[in-house]
Formats: C-alpha cells, sequence, structure tokens
C-alpha cells in the first residue's frame, strides 16, 4: 500500500518516514536544476541532518541504459535504507530502476528486454514530484531508452512506496515545462479514458483528472505562484498516473516517442501534437473498432469523454485542444518546430505494443496520413 501525503509544505514528511525506516543513508535521484531551484534541496537537508545523503543526476530528460547504469554503480557502493526520488518522469523512472535492477539475479538487460521477469523488491522507495506531468510516482513502470529505442519496465514492484505531493515545490518550474508536463498528463487521462484496458476505476481516475487539468492548466500557465491551481495540477497528474496505472496509454503516446526522440521537443509537446489528430481520428472511425465492449459501449465513451473536453464531435474537440495548446504557448505543427523530418523514418518508429491499446485499429496508412496532417 502506497503511503501519500499531499498538503502545502508535505516535504517535511520526509523527516517522519526516514525517522520510521531508521535510516541512516539515504540515496537521492534529483533533477539537475529543479532540485534547487524547486526548493526541495534546502528543505530535504533541513529535515534530514542526521542523515547521511549521496545524489545522484547523471541522466538526460529521456534516460538511456547506460546512464542508469551509472547510478546503480553509485548506489551499489554504499549499504542505503531509502531511495528518495525528487524530480520529474525522469528522475523518477531513473530512482525506480536504480532501486530495481541491483536486487535481481540477471543483468539490467534481461528486464529491459523482457527476456526476465523481475522477483525481488527494491529498498524503500519514496517519490517526489516537482512537476505536474506524468504521474510517474502512481505507476509501476519505468521508461529507459536502450540503443535509441523507448521501454517500459514494469512489476508492482517498481511502485514507490511512499509519495509526497507538495504543490509548492512547483512554483518555479517555467511556463514551457509547465505546458508540455501539464499536456502529458492530460493525454494520459484521455487516452486512459478511451483504452481498451479501461476499467470504471481508471476512468474515475481519469476523468477527475482530465477535469482539474483542464480548468487549470491555463491558469497556471499565466500565474506560476497560484497556490490552488498548482495543486490542482498536481492531483490532475497523480490521478492520470493511477489511471495509466491501470489502463495503459494508446496511440497518441505511441505516435509521441518518435517526436521526442528525433526531434528533440518535450515528451508533453510531442503528446499533444499527435493528440489533436487522434482525437478526430478514434471519433471518426468507430466502424474500425477492436473495443470488445462494443460499438454501444465505446460511442457511449467517447461521448463522455467529448463533453469533459467541453464538445460534441470529434472536429469540435480537436480545435479546442489545439486552441489550448495555442493559449499555453505549445506549437501544434511538428514541421514549424522541427527541421529535416523524413516521414518513413517517424512512421517506421512508431511504438507498436501502445497501438495495441488504442481502441481503434490503426495501419501503416493511417499512420501517415496522420503524421502529415501533423506536419501541415
Amino acid at each position: 500500500m502506497v503511503e501519500e501525503y499531499f498538503y502545502n509544505g508535505s516535504l517535511e514528511k520526509i523527516k517522519s518516514i526516514t525517522e520510521s525506516l531508521n535510516a541512516e543513508r539515504v540515496f537521492i535521484v534529483h533533477g539537475k536544476k529543479s532540485f534547487s531551484l524547486s526548493g526541495a534541496e534546502e528543505k530535504i537537508n533541513e529535515s534530514c541532518k542526521e542523515v547521511i545523503l549521496d545524489s545522484f543526476n547523471d541522466f538526460s530528460p529521456n534516460p538511456t541504459h547506460e546512464e542508469v547504469l551509472k547510478g546503480i554503480e553509485l548506489f551499489n557502493k554504499e549499504d542505503y535504507d531509502l531511495i528518495v526520488a525528487v524530480g520529474g518522469g525522469s528522475a523518477i523512472d531513473v530512482a525506480k530502476l536504480i532501486n530495481i535492477f541491483p536486487f535481481q539475479k540477471h543483468p539490467p538487460e534481461k528486464y529491459i528486454l523482457k527476456e526476465e521477469k523481475i522477483e525481488f523488491k527494491g529498498k524503500p522507495l519514496l517519490a517526489v514530484p516537482t512537476t505536474a506531468g506524468t504521474g510517474s510516482e502512481a505507476t509501476h513502470f519505468a521508461v529507459v531508452y536502450m540503443g535509441g529505442k523507448k521501454y517500459s519496465v514494469a512489476h508492482e514492484h517498481v511502485l514507490p512506496d511512499y509519495v509526497i505531493l507538495d504543490p509548492e515545490l512547483t512554483f518555479t518550474l517555467p511556463k514551457y515545462q509547465t505546458a508540455c508536463t501539464g499536456m502529458d498528463a492530460l493525454c494520459q487521462g484521455i487516452e486512459s479514458y478511451w483504452s481498451i484496458n479501461s476499467t470504471e476505476r481508471s476512468k474515475e481516475y481519469a476523468k477527475k483528472s482530465i477535469g482539474l487539468i483542464l480548468e487549470n492548466i491555463s491558469r497556471v500557465y499565466e500565474k506560476p505562484d497560484d497556490l490552488a491551481a498548482r495543486k490542482n495540477m498536481l492531483l490532475g497528474a497523480n490521478l492520470s498516473g493511477k489511471a495509466i496505472n491501470i489502463s495503459k496509454t494508446t496511440a497518441p503516446h505511441a505516435c509521441s516517442y518518435v517526436i521526442t526522440s528525433k526531434c528533440g521537443i518535450p515528451h508533453g509537446h510531442a503528446v499533444a501534437i499527435m493528440m489533436k489528430e487522434f482525437l478526430r481520428y478514434n471519433g471518426e472511425n468507430i466502424d474500425k473498432l477492436i473495443e470488445k465492449r462494443g460499438k454501444d459501449y465505446y460511442r457511449k465513451t467517447i461521448s463522455e469523454l467529448y463533453s469533459l473536453m467541453g464538445g460534441s464531435s470529434p472536429v469540435e474537440v480537436s480545435n479546442h485542444f489545439n486552441q489550448k495548446m495555442n493559449e499555453i504557448g505549445l506549437e501544434p505543427c511538428l514541421r514549424n518546430i522541427c527541421e529535416n523530418v523524413q516521414l518513413d523514418d517517424f512512421v517506421s518508429r512508431v511504438n507498436r505494443e501502445r497501438l495495441k491499446n488504442n481502441p481503434i485499429i490503426i495501419n501503416r496508412d493511417d499512420i501517415v496520413l496522420i503524421f502529415k496532417n501533423v506536419l501541415a
């Protein structure tokens, strides 16, 4: 059972967590600048004066297998009582992997490639997000890139044991990052709602997430120190993580990874670019449905989703989404922010595993047309 603490200034709970574990040495995985700018570094140092704190931050926004190995090498030099992840999704994912791989029987590559199954739990893990985005603190999987390809390592043992959601840590998030991470959370909520793996529980998480983010993302973009809006965004992101922890993501995410890897565009921006197209595609192609619960169920689901987003038709909702991107400074046209786009290369690198979760079947010609649209 995950212990969650969600209130202004809740980072103070780290002291009681370390005390309850009798922790003498703690390994912290954190972002490069956000750790200090968010105020997390100062607060943790103040709360953990009796604890030895070691840290690792030598990883990129899209963490690689090699970077995780560096962290593991450092982690293995001492016997730690707790791992603390502070930052966005990348920091939390890296911490998850550093925490789980050293305690397995085989090399990390075996688990990344799914050649072996995770058996053993690592040390207690505390996740402290400083962005309202991925919801990684609420999921049992972690993303890592190996050989230029994205992989997801998934197991219940990957899920953090403790989560601290402190809105005050998100005040210094730059506007662009606020927009990108917020859109990532929104897209996760949308995809979870229509995913073929959705349940009533995941849809309830997703519904709440979508409402909170749509109501607050423009507010935090315009007024970064709006505490109520920051709190709602952090909760919305956490709920989106809980939703996809059950349902997994679908086509927009599947098509976004190549944009991030080829163009260097942050993940949340990349997935938003794809989402505006799939809001139309998934509503206009019900004749290609693979959702086993049938057309009546899916029509009801997509109608509910469109209503949540303030529209009733695929085109209207897609246009609303596009407008929201413009409101928070996110360029919706891929060609305007990515040079030398090779269409065939983009299409060939789409994540097929995530496509399988989409309620509407998507063939290669469909993907080509969708990418042409985002490049238009």
